[in-house]
């Protein structure tokens, strides 16, 4: 099946790629998270091991998340310079959760 970059499906099929695209690459983390980690961060030499290994848990987390907001950024900006039209709005600067 051959698919027009001119085609509604097709333009349909990337701003929904687009849209979501840019709700990772704009995820932030939520306060409570990581009001959490700092708290848990800055009394790490103190943690009982079931709040140390909540502490790992939710730098894991953030972690992955700015990873993926990357590779989303990323994506976004290869999207962009394909199709201009189709991403026009720039992202915030990085933020790194």
């Amino acid at each position: 099946m051959n698919v027009s970059t001119a085609q509604p499906e097709f333009q349909e099929a990337m701003a929904s790629c687009v849209t979501a695209l840019r709700r990772v690459a704009t995820y932030q983390l939520d306060p409570s998270l990581a009001n959490r980690m700092d708290s848990l961060g800055e009394r790490k030499e103190f943690l009982d091991p079931a709040l140390h290994e909540e502490l790992l848990a939710l730098v894991a987390f953030a972690q992955q998340r700015t990873v993926e907001k990357l590779q989303a950024q990323v994506a976004l900006d290869r999207l962009r310079a394909l199709f201009p039209s189709l991403v026009t709005k720039s992202l915030p600067s990085t933020e790194f959760d």
